[in-house]
């Protein structure tokens, strides 16, 4: 609301200064009512002084050239010639400034964000009320792919939900469920739906994935690698990371205990084998990993949609350790 008035103050300022040259010059002061008195005056001298001389006729002149420079103030101005410069960069002012309050300053629809153009936000608003009009589950699993695909976490939950309540069995929403459990920290649920997918659609490649991640957090390494390998083996697409995650959840369960083994083995499957991002933030270049204390409380206690991460001591330092230096 706020920017709102901010911009429609500047856009009013910016269009009164554009139109202001417009209005063109006005008068010095209006025009004295004596002014037809003082013009007979100057045309009886102009004809007077044809005939004197001397000293009269100086006096004459003299009293000439006053009326004439009376009545010049009250003569209108020659107009000036239009200018269109300073309209069109006065406009061009209110356009930019118009476009950029648009662009980062006004509300974001649901399921926009920094990185989502405005028409996908919009086609998930389509898909939105279109499912809650319908109520057909169709409809409510293409709002909750989009609203998933988009990260839109909060909608892609209540269209799984609702798909639930009106088809128990339907197992891809059973798995986004325990996906979503997952990133919202209550693993023990997300096990749940998770295991119950998976038993009942074993080839979908992204609930092994899932599953592999909701059991390495839990310190459950064995179990992990068999889920990250049941991913490898139907097929899913991240193989080279999944292949690093394996690998790393081997080495420390055979001890390793060095920074870039607890973050491959504890966060990578988030927030990327090389920190760059995934469903997590990137971590590489983050200003946060500048304040290790908050980055421990982070960790221990989860923030937001990231779950706590149970790390022992020596683990917790690796990670700082290894995070500082990202």
């Amino acid at each position: 609301m706020m920017a709102t008035l901010i911009f429609l103050v500047l856009f009013f300022l910016g269009l009164y200064l554009a139109l202001r040259p417009l209005r063109g010059p006005r008068e010095p002061f209006p025009e004295p009512p004596r002014r037809e008195e003082l013009l007979k005056e100057l045309e009886v001298l102009k004809e007077e002084v044809k005939s004197l001389e001397g000293e009269e006729r100086k006096l004459a002149m003299a009293r000439m050239v006053e009326l004439e420079r009376a009545l010049d103030g009250w003569r209108p101005p020659e107009p000036r010639p239009f200018n269109p410069w300073p309209v069109a960069l006065a406009l061009g002012v209110v356009v930019l400034l118009g476009v950029g309050l648009w662009r980062y300053t006004l509300p974001r629809l649901p399921g926009e964000t920094t990185v989502t153009a405005r028409a996908e936000a919009r086609e998930l608003k389509a898909l939105q009320d279109k499912a809650k009009r319908t109520g057909e589950v169709a409809d409510l699993l293409a709002w909750g792919r989009q609203a998933y695909e988009l990260q839109a976490f909060d909608q892609a939950a209540e269209a799984y939900l609702e798909v639930l309540r009106k088809d128990p069995t339907n197992i891809e929403a059973v798995r986004r469920v325990g996906i979503l459990l997952f990133m919202g920290g209550r693993l023990e649920e997300a096990q749940m739906f998770l295991e119950i997918a998976q038993h009942a659609d074993p080839k979908a490649a992204e609930g092994w994935l899932f599953l592999g991640n909701l059991y390495f957090q839990k310190g459950q390494a064995k179990e992990a690698i068999a889920a990250w390998e049941r991913y490898l083996e139907v097929g899913g697409e991240a193989r080279e990371r999944v292949e690093g995650l394996i690998a790393m959840a081997r080495a420390q369960a055979q001890g390793g205990m060095d920074g870039k083994t607890v973050y491959q083995a504890r966060c990578a499957a988030c927030h990327g084998a090389e920190a760059q991002g995934g469903v997590g933030p990137r971590l590489k270049g983050n200003p946060i990993l500048k304040a290790p204390e908050a980055v421990r409380e982070i960790v221990l206690k989860g923030r937001g949609q990231m779950p706590a991460v149970p790390l022992g001591e020596g683990e917790l330092k690796a990670l700082l350790d290894y995070l500082s230096g990202l």
